[in-house]
């Protein structure tokens, strides 16, 4: 496989890394009201972000994943909260501007990939419970995933219950049910289309946090002196970044491999079955083996490793936690 760029994730990338170097990100921030930040979120509508999956004929870039994996994993490294993720996820699939919209694709007691309880009759009647939509309350629209298609139902519709959840990192996740709810129309596109290109990406953020916080905590470790010498010195230290080094790279690499497969039209079962279940059983670990050898300042709230480490924990439960995730892997 050539892990090179091609030329449109490249400007992606290069146009990513512009925006978000721009942002003045608030470390203490808890999102409260919209759930995101609205300051980056602004800049990355402005910039062109939201409507990159898009096809030409109605103003987007016509990219694929593997084209947009750059962006989501350049906003993962600066841990930034936005609802790019159900954006660009709903304009891979349906392939037009929903508007505000959030992916409703999770349920209770089950992981990201298992198969779906919600249902749709043949009228469009969409019955189920939906769990960790992000940005639900903040939508337009919902794109939800059922036993017989994806819906696309208006968030204000009768029926539809949307009620904010707690986090880790205060951002705006949502429990959404829906009784006997009218969908506005059911897509002919593929359910597993949708849930795919979500986990992708999800993996491709997560890469990006888990990348971020690395680069934090080796300049941490490179500048804290102890004993007269940087504590990145010492055998212990050297280990443990070795075994987050390793973990990082795991994730990368599948996350990559998953975007350029689904790219490709070709089956990334497993590869999003092991960066999910990475994602929920290593991220976590590995982010607190990072605040460790931040010392006390790695726990503070305005320090941003603190928001890497909140982030990871949410995104290892929005994935589906360990056990449910390893068992979508042993089903792939």
């Amino acid at each position: 496989m050539d892990f090179t760029l091609d030329p449109a994730a490249a400007a992606v990338d290069e146009a990513a890394d512009e925006v978000v170097r721009r942002l003045e990100p608030d470390w203490e921030s808890r999102f409260d009201g919209s759930g995101f930040d609205e300051a980056a979120w602004k800049a990355f509508v402005d910039a062109g972000f939201s409507a990159m999956p898009l096809p030409e004929a109605v103003g987007g870039d016509d990219l694929d994943v593997d084209s947009l994996r750059p962006l989501v994993t350049r906003a993962g490294r600066d841990a930034v909260v936005t609802p790019l993720l159900g954006t660009l996820a709903a304009g891979l699939t349906v392939r037009e501007d929903l508007g505000a919209v959030a992916v409703a694709i999770g349920e209770p007691g089950s992981a990201l990939g298992d198969p779906q309880a919600t249902t749709v009759t043949a009228g469009g009647v969409v019955t189920g419970v939906k769990t960790g939509v992000l940005h639900a309350d903040a939508a337009q629209n919902l794109l939800v995933t059922t036993d017989s298609g994806v819906a696309v139902v208006a968030a204000d519709a009768d029926g539809v219950t949307i009620t904010r959840t707690t986090s880790s990192s205060g951002w705006g996740e949502c429990t959404v049910r829906f009784d006997g709810v009218r969908a506005d129309r059911v897509l002919d596109e593929s359910v597993d289309r949708l849930v795919d290109v979500y986990r992708a990406l999800l993996a491709a953020y997560a890469s990006g946090l888990l990348t971020g916080a690395i680069a934090r905590t080796a300049e941490h470790v490179s500048t804290r002196n102890q004993f007269g010498k940087p504590i990145a010195a010492f055998q212990a230290v050297g280990q443990q970044l070795a075994d987050v080094y390793v973990v990082s790279a795991t994730l990368d690499l599948v996350a990559v491999a998953a975007a350029w497969e689904l790219a490709q039209g070709r089956d990334a079962t497993v590869d999003l079955g092991t960066a999910l279940y990475t994602v929920a059983s290593e991220l976590p670990a590995t982010m607190r083996t990072m605040t460790h050898l931040h010392g006390g300042v790695g726990v503070d709230v305005t320090y941003p490793l603190h928001r890497y480490f909140s982030l990871a924990k949410d995104l290892a439960r929005l994935v589906g936690g360990s056990d449910r995730t390893l068992g979508v892997l042993a089903c792939s």
